[in-house]
């Protein structure tokens, strides 16, 4: 498709994120091996047309590689003065100049030894400009470096032009170049995406906060009606699916030349089969390796979980990580089946001891989920434990085993986690993305969050009293 015929309004709500995670080809997407990417390039080019894609393109890969101490530029083509439309030339300057040092903020926060270059090009007419972009990326740029630039299909004529710069200049320095989409999510549909081509980033736990603390430096695009500019309030660019999409747990790359290193499936098993024996080696301690016979938190995350429960009995019941079957002894009384899968083998002994009428089995997310039908799942305690691919398509396959009017029942720990890949307030939030409406329940508090998703009518109106 040619970009350059691609109409399409930012305060428009665009794709829902619900349908392009419903896409099943993201099971075929390759994840980035972050390690290797590190000790294949010795430096990395960001090349943004505007203050804020980097951030949103790839500010997560961005705070991985600067961690693990890889030379980082941000090339910047514009300063983004025309981002809010009827601003008269003294208002375009006062936009420009509070977006440099918005960008520079968030830079600082995503990499703070990154070196951040501005080419003070005209906002949106970087086609113009395409020979001095080419020359400026040459100039800073080598066979060892890894470019990072806008996807050359992107559908805003500035990303597409500092895209086909990106490279123009990879060919005459031998650098690698690697896209970024960011307006295309918004504008195109998942037939005409270059699956193929495509590559997944798994920004850690830690780079995932820093790209949200990023995302805040950007006011003038957050929160318009705030900066007293020339002109009334617009609507905020930042907003929306947009916001969403730049908060995903995964960003997405489009390597034309498939030079990126990426896991292999014996990789990504190891990962699995690392995690299955962490787990079994908690209960070389004990038998409760989770205190949950003598812990109140434990009991009363219990209690929380059942009562919040749409219905007195269900049919079938999925339960995705059950550990030593705490949850599972209680949900055997309010069904008529109960099947259970956990990642430890030492935990399912205990959890068949302790919930004998169910039935469970060794499993690993989200390959294990059986392809069967059920009226409620839950996963509790579980989705920070896993990648964010794994995560994503744990919560896909969740919402495809549910039965017409079944529930999708999430809990987990409020608090900073360590050594895993993420954290609970992750986890819902990009549940809330993928499954594609609101909660039908919630409970919070600052130890735990318990949220319900339910296509069904509430309780009261269930019995008729409303």
């Amino acid at each position: 498709m040619n970009s350059n015929t691609v109409q399409f309004r930012h305060e428009d709500e665009g794709i829902s994120e619900a349908v392009w995670w419903s896409t099943p080809q993201w099971e075929d997407v390759p994840i980035l091996d972050l390690v290797a990417t590190a000790s294949r390039f010795s430096t990395v080019l960001v090349a943004a047309a505007h203050p804020d894609d980097e951030t949103i393109g790839v500010g997560g890969l961005l705070a991985d590689l600067a961690a693990l101490e890889l030379p980082i530029t941000v090339l910047m083509g514009t300063n983004g003065e025309r981002s809010q439309p009827g601003l008269e030339e003294s208002g375009r300057s006062r936009l420009g100049d509070q977006r440099r040092h918005e960008v520079q903020r968030a830079v600082e926060k995503l990499a703070s030894h990154a070196h951040l270059s501005h080419l003070n090009l005209p906002d949106a007419r970087l086609s113009e400009h395409e020979e001095e972009l080419m020359q400026a990326i040459v100039n800073r740029s080598d066979e060892a470096t890894l470019i990072l630039a806008p996807w050359t299909d992107d559908g805003h004529t500035d990303h597409d032009s500092l895209g086909r710069a990106a490279q123009r200049a990879a060919k005459i320095t031998g650098a690698v170049v690697v896209h970024f989409p960011i307006w295309m999510w918004h504008w195109s549909e998942p037939a005409s995406v270059p699956w193929s081509r495509m590559v997944a980033a798994e920004p850690s736990r830690v780079a995932c906060w820093l790209k949200r603390a990023a995302l805040e430096e950007f006011a003038s695009q957050r929160m318009p009606s705030n900066v007293n500019f020339d002109h009334p309030p617009v609507a905020a660019i930042l907003s929306g699916t947009l916001l969403a999409r730049a908060r995903r747990l995964i960003e997405t790359l489009i390597d034309p030349g498939a030079e990126l290193p990426v896991l292999s499936r014996e990789d990504r098993d190891s990962r699995t089969i690392t995690r299955s024996a962490t787990f079994d080696e908690m209960y070389d301690a004990g038998s409760d390796p989770w205190g949950n016979a003598q812990s109140f938190y434990e009991q009363r995350r219990r209690s929380l979980l059942l009562a919040a429960l749409g219905r007195a009995r269900y049919e079938r019941i999925l339960e995705l990580g059950c550990a030593d079957g705490h949850v599972t002894s209680a949900l055997v009384n309010r069904a008529e089946e109960v099947v259970a899968i956990d990642t430890s083998p030492r935990a399912v002994a205990a959890a068949r001891l302790a919930a004998p009428a169910a039935d469970i089995t060794a499993g690993n997310l989200p390959n294990d989920i059986p392809h069967e039908q059920f009226d409620l799942v839950i996963l509790s305690e579980v989705g920070y434990f896993l990648t964010a691919t794994e995560l994503i398509a744990t919560l896909r396959r969740a919402r495809a085993a549910l039965v017409t009017g079944g529930e999708l029942l999430l809990c987990h720990w409020q608090h900073p986690t360590k050594s895993v890949p993420l954290d609970g307030i992750l986890v819902h939030e990009q549940a809330r993305t993928v499954l594609g409406y609101s909660p039908s329940a919630q409970y919070r508090d600052g130890d735990l969050c318990i949220e319900v998703w339910a296509d069904a009518p509430s309780i009261a109106e269930s019995e008729g009293r409303t």
